[in-house]
């Protein structure tokens, strides 16, 4: 088996080859000729842009999915292109292909090709070809979708961040979303808020990073000015919620000693101070879809992965406990229902 990596951006080649290096993939120029394939199954993923090295949900996907070729024995082409319309060209030239002998699955890895997916026409004319797009609410003609939630996750570390400062009566959170227009990031700042504040905390400011639809996950030195402002204002927790910025987030914690929670994988390496983490295990996600369509199983094409799905949980990050928080199995009971409702007033 082997994989094939093409790209614009030339920061990613460390990562990559580390990840790599023991399958021999190669790192190869989208102009040049695509070396050959060995299997009939060929998983062909664009990243979002400049997607790599993120310390979260990029990198998680990457060795997800060397782990499943591993697994499942597959090929796969990887592209990390520079824009979202870079992206869409690979599709455009991916889907104008005709299958031969071989089963091929594209994977949008970003909902930020969403609106450009869903107002083309443009899909594979043969049955042996596929479409999968990630963290979409709504089902999309020809092409398979699903999402992790993350509201449910977000409501207990909420509750968790304000149980463990409850000696604190005016304890600030603030929430560090990317922008205000995605609804895979409004469910994770959302539950927060609403853990934190019934959990008694007294405030928990939602701020984003970008104004602008599809902008604010790769905006570093935003959100560290954003940081800034929230800290002078009184806010001595962040919880961010914003992609690849979300590294600036974790330096500002190691920097001003305040405390913070991670989000995506256990993001506590990045910082001394994180209490717990938003684990999403889109790997497992990955992994489950695609034998599900190398066996052609029939696949619905939506699925909403909640916090009863097994794909996303809360771990508890260094010397910090769960038993820290007193009463923390009563929020945890309300998880479900406290989801259902936000799922249903969206």
């Amino acid at each position: 088996m082997s994989c094939i990596i093409t790209r614009n951006v030339i920061r990613v080649v460390f990562i990559v080859a580390i990840l790599f290096s023991i399958v021999g993939c190669s790192d190869n120029d989208e102009n040049n000729t695509t070396p050959s394939l060995t299997s009939t199954n060929v998983v062909e993923v664009v990243f979002s842009p400049s997607g790599f090295g993120d310390l979260g949900y990029n990198d998680i996907i990457l060795t997800g999915l060397e782990e499943s070729r591993k697994r499942l024995g597959f090929d796969v082409m990887m592209h990390v292109p520079a824009s979202v319309e870079d992206g869409i060209a690979i599709y455009n030239k991916w889907a104008q292909k005709t299958a031969k002998d071989e089963r091929r699955l594209f994977i949008f890895a970003s909902n930020q090709y969403e609106s450009a997916l869903r107002n083309s026409s443009v899909r594979p004319s043969d049955a042996n070809s596929s479409v999968l797009l990630y963290e979409t609410h709504e089902p999309i003609d020809g092409v398979y979708t699903f999402r992790i939630g993350m509201y449910g996750a977000a409501y207990l570390i909420g509750a968790y961040t304000a149980l463990t400062n409850k000696d604190e009566s005016d304890y600030k959170a603030a929430v560090l979303a990317a922008n205000p227009f995605d609804r895979n990031v409004d469910g994770a700042a959302q539950g927060f808020r609403d853990g934190f504040i019934e959990a008694g905390g007294a405030d928990a400011t939602i701020s984003y990073i970008s104004d602008r639809d599809g902008d604010g996950y790769n905006m570093p030195n935003e959100a560290y000015a954003l940081c800034n402002r929230l800290y002078e204002s009184g806010h001595t927790f962040f919880f961010p919620v914003a992609g690849g910025s979300n590294k600036a987030v974790y330096q500002f914690s190691r920097n001003q000693g305040v405390y913070t929670a991670g989000i995506d994988g256990d993001m506590s390496a990045y910082s001394g101070l994180m209490n717990c983490s938003l684990v999403k295990n889109i790997g497992s996600a990955t992994n489950d879809f695609i034998a599900l369509w190398l066996d052609k199983k029939e696949i619905p094409q939506h699925q909403d992965f909640l916090w009863d799905s097994g794909y996303v949980n809360v771990i508890y990050c260094h010397d910090w406990k769960e038993t820290d928080a007193q009463g923390i199995e009563t929020f945890k009971n309300n998880i479900l229902g406290k989801e259902t409702k936000y799922e249903k007033s969206k």
